[in-house]
């Protein structure tokens, strides 16, 4: 641990919560206090018994006590504070006293059988723990609870290391003795083996895939294959083990080849073994998504294929039917005089062009409508050639309603991609869908063709949503699976949310329904004095809001402030932050939890990843290390976990800014998706979102709080739908902001997040986009709510809430103990067909909610300005990230997913410093204009953000001023009276 972490684990409280809950004196305590003579003595004696008590050690000679701390004591025993400076005059008081209160209270010293005790308790403690700091805390709160008198600090972090080195040993004792010789020798060949001059067997298993094909998910099944082939059964027991194990992975997958080589052999091969074990999971996953990824993209290019066959007819129509028109003729004419035929259309035009148009005019008047589905034929070559291996290397297990599907999927296994076999006489049909029916029932026959497509389509649509799942996938478990508490090295601790009342679905129903029927005839009601442009059409429409014509002056307001800033290099910027937060002391070693030890190096690595500069040319520019060096921070120090630490502190302190509570609301936050352009290598490891344009991007999602501090962020898909994603933040995060409003833009807006908001307590206040497209929902007739009948959809099912209103729950309490992430469960809830019951239930309730906030959107224009006024905190924001992230254009050049995440986080981590920043010295500007006299306008303050960039230079000088200018606290010197 480093020297702050010691001192805070026994250092004396010094909050008012602490001090009342640990050192509040009891009757026997004030008698026994009450035995000593003089008003100092006392004092002393309650001193000491409160420190042995907690932080459960010796008082110091000459410690420093907290002032909260010694007045609370005295004024229990009715002592004046101030004695305590005559306490212990004589020095064998001291010691008296300590041998009394022992012998009283019945503390105890740490040796002999007691020291052995705790030994062996803290060694079955350790081996379920992979954070030695949580066993010294249990050890330190094991101590204070059997009144111990806890040692110097060193003597139990000796302990908790001892024990859990002890741990470490066990497990690598236990695991390596279960291989066998053939297994040890395959760990070891993957690190001898070479795919190429420069890449080992174990390199090229950890390798991402680089694009989505059937060639590259073909080679996932290889590593799959070969990995079970050595790790197929190796059992992890007991389930203690698995903590441990877990750990192991994370630091076996940034080890090369030459590092385990260099590792004694058991705990190689140990290591080695975990790694491959998360690995096979991991492969599993992305093999399934991959899947997943083929079917849309098979989709993709049929949508493509009609939309250019029915351009083509459009445009080439008249062209080609002259052509045709002119051929008839020549036909006839060379008939009528029995001359050359062939001769006759040759010099009309090319038989190949006849035999073309031929083609397309048959494709264009084939029997039924056009669609997709008719187009997919073509991509069957793709699941032809990974569909038999792909079905034969995984167990798919589903619900009742799927058993038609496995039959299914259990007949092309046995078939094992042979065409020439014929498919069974009584072939599963239920899970064809009936956009299929005309093309796999071919004239009463099977196609097979679209037999097996309509089957592979149906597995990915049930393995998204899961209807079909994989026991060995992390991702496609099933949904018990997936809510069931998993065993975890580090406890986590619950979201921080309301605590909710507990209903039932009939307190539930009367109650939204008798709120839902009052506001909708309130609604009805008051149309007539509404202006006649809101409601037409059977539509509601919204004018939009107009501009207050202040703009203008709040940004020349805000710039004359910003002038006054001190200018520095983010570098130094970045160093000043650290030194108020220690934001740099959570980005702990992915083995040993210690905190960089070259600060610089970090903060460079930091700098490069935030600003896409990259590690190379960081390298060369910032003289702080190689690339190698470089590189090490980001591969042993940066995660998320240790990046989510790090922004947890400087949210906490953002919000302790007094300046920040001009921003807005603590309690209120907004959340929203920016996209990134990829280029180079990065190209392969995105999407392309036609909104966008035609190149692949990616997305930073980001949640930030109304005064402006980003509380979460991660990289998507640039394709996937912001919705499932939007609580993520709000229920991610680590920070003491206790959030109750969400407010996101139209992408992030579904009706199941409208219920999941409502069950968890919160408010949820989106921008819902073309609003006058939505229906309103009630549980009466449409036809009590006179002129809003045409707004209406489907009466609501009140039967359908109450069947699943204890599974929603169950959900819902998930998403609060964090057991499964809302991105996660939403996007299983989202993919489910409409008739799947959970999530028709829960799309119930979400109506209920999203028709209430409706109306109070049509009612409340000062909702509507507050909304959009959060989510410009957000645009604002994203305009910052834009601003650091510069380099290389813009774009990231980062192919894989975890290396954009990374990005992200330093990109995020980057933009909050900057608004801490500025925040802590905004506020020394305005309290020295005050001090000064200069004048400038109060009521612009709650204007005022602290998104500014202008003072700090971001472009190319990436180095450390030797020292900097600042006062005696730390702060560098304000422009005022600067040109």
């Amino acid at each position: 641990m480093t020297k702050t972490q010691r001192e805070a684990l026994l250092a004396l409280p010094d909050t008012e919560d602490d001090v009342v809950r640990h050192h509040s004196l009891t009757a026997d305590d004030l008698a026994a206090i009450a035995t000593s003579r003089t008003p100092e003595t006392r004092l002393g004696y309650a001193l000491q018994l409160c420190c042995l008590r907690y932080p459960g050690r010796y008082l110091r000679r000459g410690e420093l006590l907290p002032g909260m701390m010694l007045d609370h004591i005295a004024e229990q025993i009715g002592a004046d504070s101030d004695a305590i400076a005559l306490f212990a005059r004589r020095g064998a008081t001291r010691y008296e006293q300590l041998a009394t209160i022992r012998q009283r209270h019945g503390f105890r010293d740490f040796i002999g059988p007691v020291r052995g005790e705790f030994a062996a308790w803290a060694a079955c403690e350790a081996m379920g723990l992979t954070d030695g700091r949580i066993l010294l805390d249990r050890l330190i709160e094991r101590m204070r609870t059997e009144r111990i008198i806890i040692p110097g600090i060193s003597v139990i972090e000796r302990m908790a290391a001892a024990a859990m080195h002890a741990a470490d040993a066990a497990v690598i004792t236990e695991v390596s003795s279960r291989l066998s010789d053939s297994q040890r020798l395959a760990l070891d060949t993957l690190l001898s083996d070479k795919m190429h001059v420069r890449q080992s067997r174990l390199s090229w298993l950890r390798e991402p895939p680089s694009r989505v094909g059937g060639r590259p998910l073909l080679e996932l099944l290889d590593k799959l294959a070969l990995i079970r082939t050595i790790a197929s059964d190796v059992a992890i027991d007991p389930p203690e083990f698995g903590p441990r194990m877990a750990q192991m992975a994370r630091e076996g997958s940034l080890l090369t080849a030459q590092a385990f080589q260099q590792m004694g052999q058991a705990r190689r091969h140990t290591v080695m073994m975990a790694t491959l074990i998360e690995l096979k999971v991991t492969l599993t996953d992305a093999v399934l998504s991959m899947f997943q990824s083929l079917v849309g993209r098979a989709n993709l290019h049929a949508r493509k294929r009609l939309e250019e066959m029915i351009a083509a007819s459009a445009e080439q129509g008249r062209a080609r039917l002259t052509r045709i028109a002119d051929v008839l003729d020549a036909l006839v004419q060379a008939a009528r005089v029995e001359g050359d035929i062939a001769a006759a259309v040759t010099a009309i035009v090319a038989l190949d062009v006849v035999e073309a148009d031929a083609a397309l005019i048959r494709r264009t008047v084939r029997p039924g409508k056009s669609d997709v589905v008719g187009e997919l034929s073509h991509e069957h070559r793709v699941f032809k050639q990974i569909g038999a291996r792909f079905l034969a290397s995984f167990t798919f297990e589903g619900q009742r309603a799927s058993r038609s599907l496995l039959d299914a999927v259990a007949v092309l296994r046995d078939h094992g991609g042979d065409g020439r076999k014929p498919l069974p006489a009584d072939l599963p049909l239920g899970h064809i869908e009936r956009r299929w029916h005309r093309h796999v029932f071919d004239n009463g026959s099977i196609n097979r063709t679209y037999y097996e497509l309509a089957t592979f389509f149906a597995l990915a649509s049930a393995l998204a949503s899961g209807d079909v799942w994989v026991p060995t996938s992390r991702i496609h478990r099933s949904l018990d699976a997936l809510l069931s508490p998993a065993t975890s090295a580090t406890p986590v601790n619950p979201a921080r949310l309301p605590v909710m009342p507990v209903i039932d679905a009939d307190t539930y129903i009367e109650t939204r329904s008798a709120e839902l029927d009052a506001a909708l005839l309130a609604a009805a009601r008051g149309l007539p004095g509404k202006d006649a442009a809101m409601f037409t059409g059977g539509k509601l429409r919204f004018p939009k809001e107009r501009k207050d014509g202040e703009v203008a002056r709040h940004d020349a307001a805000s710039a004359s402030i910003y002038r006054l800033m001190p200018r520095l290099r983010i570098t130094d910027m970045l160093d000043q932050v650290d030194h108020w937060t220690g934001f740099t002391s959570h980005f702990g070693h992915v083995s040993t939890g210690l905190p960089p030890t070259d600060t610089r190096a970090f903060m460079a690595t930091l700098i490069a990843e935030a600003t896409n500069l990259g590690l190379s040319r960081m390298a060369e520019v910032c003289g702080a290390g190689s690339r190698r060096a470089l590189l090490r921070m980001q591969t042993w120090h940066m995660r998320e976990e240790t990046f989510r630490a790090a922004l947890t502190s400087l949210t906490d302190a953002i919000h302790a800014e007094p300046l920040s509570a001009w921003f807005g609301d603590g309690w209120r936050a907004s959340a929203g998706g920016q996209a990134f352009y990829l280029g180079g290598p990065g190209e392969a490891g995105g999407v392309v979102n036609a909104h966008y344009g035609r190149d692949a991007i990616v997305k930073i999602y980001t949640t930030i709080t109304g005064r402006q501090a980003p509380l979460h962020g991660k990289a998507i898909s640039g394709t996937a739908g912001e919705a499932i994603h939007s609580m993520d933040g709000i229920l991610g995060h680590e920070s003491s902001v206790d959030i109750a409003a969400l407010h996101v833009d139209g992408g992030g807006v579904s009706d199941i997040v409208f219920a999941v908001m409502h069950l968890l307590g919160l408010s949820f206040e989106p921008r819902i986009p073309r609003l006058s497209d939505r229906k309103l929902y009630a549980f009466e007739p449409k036809t009590r709510y006179g002129r809003l009948e045409p707004l209406f959809g489907h009466r609501l099912d009140a039967g359908l809430i109450r069947a699943h209103w204890d599974d929603a729950q169950r959900v819902i309490q998930a998403m609060r103990d964090r057991v499964v992430t809302p991105s996660l469960i939403l996007k299983k809830l989202s993919a489910y067909r409409q008739q799947n019951s959970l999530a028709a239930a829960l799309r119930e309730i979400g109506r209920i909610e999203r028709t209430l906030f409706t109306l109070r959107w049509f009612e409340d224009p000062e909702l509507r300005r507050l909304v959009t006024a959060e989510l410009n905190k957000g645009e604002a924001r994203n305009s910052l990230a834009r601003a650091v992230a510069f380099h290389r254009l813009g774009r990231f050049r980062d192919r894989g997913h975890e290396n954009q995440s990374t990005r992200a986080s330093a990109l995020n981590l980057v933009t909050a410093a900057i608004i801490l920043f500025n925040c802590r010295y905004l506020g020394r500007v305005i309290d020295a204009m005050r001090h000064s006299g200069m004048a400038f306008d109060e009521g612009l303050l709650p204007q005022l953000s602290p998104l500014g960039w202008d003072n700090i230079n971001f472009t190319g000088d990436y180095v450390w001023s030797d020292s900097l200018a600042v006062d005696a606290d730390g702060f560098l010197p304000l422009r005022i009276g600067a040109s």
